[in-house]
């Protein structure tokens, strides 16, 4: 949902800045492809004589792209941008897909570095299991399956294999990172080493880290039956490891069950959570009514005071997003996010939506 300020793209490109979103050009013609959430937003946001709003899902880009090309035309992809699902998706449509070098990149010449928040150790406390037991049951996972390895692209699933947190993302505190998993347990993470200095103990002498330019090559030197999650890995994955006669076995994530199985630590962890955000949610709710009748009241006072008494808890780490607070026509705007220009004083009889959340460790 979140990405980096290097990441942005789309947002570069067209202006569009919502959670989700993806554009097609071609050589006449361009268009960004939403969802029902930002139908209005779009529009805002996007110079329309430049760029087509297309509503997707409805309007899927493989059949948008064959109505517009020829037998004869080719769709240039990024593949460390696009999953294999995807690319399957393109050319049952009958199109001709080619990998390509990113083409915002060759022309973004300001782009903001590659995020390199500090990385930390998770409490094993708080997690359940350490870091080596995880990787010793999800090892076990991949013999029972026949694999020698697994390429993990997510990096929830990396945070969580690894019991670490990282600070690449607003809001989001995954490490950003490629990672490779072995049958006997041992790992390879590929990201930013300066990131990853505090965490060397922590992860012991069974996990290597590598600069993220070494990813590629270390998939190139693997053999036997490597798993690959096709519906989220880059489709440059499967090319490295074609590249290396690697057997590739198209199955999910190993990590994905296993994490959302808690831990009993994990479970009481969160029972606190949202015992501590509930009663900050109390607190607001309570000064809200009484706040609200006397008038004048803007939304940006509201989110302020709001994110004000989950850090009255002394415990809060982030607010899990910005927090969304649309009075009257505001409300109607999905995803809104309240600025100084559309800051909006609440009046007697407006609907007030409000979507909020925190994190604590």
């Amino acid at each position: 949902e979140y990405v980096a300020p290097c990441d942005e793209r789309l947002a570069w490109l067209t202006g569009f800045t919502g959670s989700a979103g993806f554009a097609i050009a071609l050589a006449g013609e361009a268009a960004v492809f939403v969802d029902g959430r930002y139908t209005l937003q779009v529009r805002a946001q996007v110079a329309t004589d430049h760029f087509d709003p297309v509503d997707w899902p409805k309007t899927k880009p493989g059949p948008w792209l064959a109505e517009r090309l020829g037998p004869d035309d080719v769709v240039g992809i990024d593949p460390w941008l696009h999953t294999q699902t995807e690319i399957d998706a393109l050319t049952k449509a009958g199109l001709t897909v080619r990998p390509v070098p990113n083409l915002v990149g060759a022309i973004w010449a300001d782009r903001p570095a590659p995020p390199a928040g500090q990385v930390t150790p998770y409490p094993v406390e708080l997690a359940g299991l350490s870091a080596q037991d995880k990787r010793t049951k999800i090892a076990g996972i991949l013999r029972d399956a026949g694999h020698k390895a697994a390429v993990l692209s997510l990096p929830d699933s990396i945070s969580w294999l690894l019991n670490i947190r990282g600070e690449d993302l607003n809001h989001m505190p995954v490490v950003q990172a490629f990672a490779i998993l072995h049958d006997d347990g041992r790992a390879a993470v590929f990201a930013d080493p300066d990131k990853m200095a505090g965490v060397a103990e922590h992860l012991g002498p069974e996990v290597t880290v590598a600069p993220p330019d070494a990813f590629e090559p270390a998939l190139r030197a693997l053999s036997g039956t490597v798993r690959v999650d096709p519906k989220t890995a880059p489709y440059a994955v499967a090319l490295a490891l074609e590249a290396s006669g690697a057997e590739i076995a198209a199955d999910d994530d190993p990590c994905i069950l296993p994490k959302a199985t808690k831990s009993a630590a994990e479970i009481a962890a969160t029972t606190e959570a949202h015992l501590r955000d509930g009663a900050a949610m109390v607190e607001f709710l309570a000064w809200l009514d009484d706040a609200a009748p006397k008038g004048g009241l803007t939304e940006i006072e509201v989110v302020e005071r709001l994110e004000g008494f989950r850090r009255a808890t002394n415990a809060l780490h982030d607010i899990s997003f910005d927090t969304i607070a649309g009075s009257g026509p505001n409300g109607a705007i999905v995803h809104y996010r309240v600025t100084r220009n559309t800051n909006r004083t609440i009046m007697p009889g407006d609907l007030m939506l409000i979507d909020s959340g925190g994190q604590y460790l």
